[in-house]
């Protein structure tokens, strides 16, 4: 999977944005400030349909402007495609093929990109919403079922909290409406167990070339009841909590447990990662968890997503740049934002590379 025509039109600070992209690898550079980062962030807007940086679609629209939106040609293993989305204060809007998609998990996954940018590292030291986020995040480019469900169990808690709300509580209903959050609960717990198992086995090879030692990763799924593969005794756990914190949910009028409240602990050599691994430790781990989601993405769609890497290289001494970079198949398409080109020479680097510098939001090759 390529990107192979990109426009951003009155996209953070570009106002008409055209260009064609090859294989290999795109390194942008250009001073801080300049519109790198917004490249990036419009790349993976169009896999994930939300910036890693804004919770806000308005935040994305150049000041002054009304709307945006982002348009990009595609080329998949077999096919190509066109993809568009455009945002104004009335929502967002998805299209595929020029055709309007009206569901979000629809349009999530035609196009698939990884990041890694210095935000990630606060990824172990922030509060669970960063870590559950960067899980809802990756796995929705993997499973439909899980965008949908997710969205199903989000509704149903949504629901639940404003009739906790009420100032007199059918409690029937209120069961009806909790039998229906733990079914869709169900279906969350496992994606997300199974996906952070499947991610651990795909990076523990790559950080151990990173680390060139035995150093070992865990990630400790912390979730209101133990998951187990019985779905019957699942269900039986969670029907068990909610019955007994209902009191409680009442008293409080919001709901107290559930996925909303999950956590994702990371552990090296059985100690987490937040308090004893080093700023070089956390930053091969992240790297390692990227590289792991590029061949989870392979194995699942047989085709590689897009990687893009937001001032990495100023982090990585050289081995571990070439380290990266080499772990990589061809096939991949890289972007890489940087403040000094001198960072990429004597990498020796087999893939094509088309360099870009950017000022003022204005991006050109060479």
């Amino acid at each position: 999977m390529r990107l192979t025509k990109l426009r951003l039109h009155d996209y953070r600070n570009y106002e008409d944005l055209q260009i064609t992209l090859k294989n290999g690898i795109h390194i942008l550079s250009g001073k801080n400030a300049q519109g790198k980062t917004n490249v990036l962030e419009a790349i993976l807007y169009l896999s994930t349909t939300r910036s890693h940086r804004t919770a806000c679609d308005e935040d994305l629209i150049k000041e002054g402007k009304e709307a945006f939106f982002i348009k990009a040609e595609i080329e998949k293993t077999n096919r190509k495609e066109e993809l568009q989305i455009s945002v104004n204060e009335r929502g967002k809007n998805l299209f595929m093929y020029k055709n309007p998609v009206c569901k979000v998990s629809d349009f999530i996954g035609e196009f698939n990109a990884v990041m890694f940018c210095p935000d990630d590292m606060m990824l172990f030291n922030a509060s669970p919403r960063v870590r559950r986020r960067f899980v809802d995040m990756e796995l929705s480019k993997l499973s439909k079922t899980y965008v949908n469900t997710l969205f199903v169990a989000q509704k149903l808690l949504k629901e639940r909290n404003r009739y906790l709300k009420q100032e007199h509580v059918n409690k029937e209903y209120l069961d009806v409406v909790t039998v229906q959050l733990i079914e869709a609960t169900m279906v969350v717990m496992k994606q997300r167990h199974h996906f952070l198992k499947q991610l651990l086995t795909k990076c523990a090879q790559f950080y151990k070339r990173l680390s060139n030692d035995g150093t070992q990763i865990e990630v400790i799924y912390e979730s209101c009841v133990p998951y187990t593969e019985d779905e019957q005794l699942l269900r039986d756990r969670l029907t068990e909590k909610y019955e007994k914190i209902r009191e409680r949910d009442l008293a409080m009028r919001v709901t107290s447990v559930g996925i909303h409240k999950e956590d994702f602990i990371f552990q090296i050599n059985g100690r987490e990662v937040a308090t004893y691994a080093s700023q070089g430790q956390k930053r091969s781990i992240l790297l390692a968890l990227k590289v792991g989601m590029i061949y989870m993405i392979e194995d699942i769609i047989h085709d590689y997503p897009v990687l893009l890497l937001d001032d990495v290289f100023s982090e990585l001494d050289m081995d571990r740049r070439k380290e990266l970079l080499h772990s990589l198949p061809n096939e991949v398409q890289i972007f890489i934002s940087t403040t000094d080109i001198e960072e990429f020479k004597h990498l020796d680097i087999h893939q094509p590379i088309t360099i870009w510098s950017i000022a003022s939001g204005v991006m050109k090759q060479g």
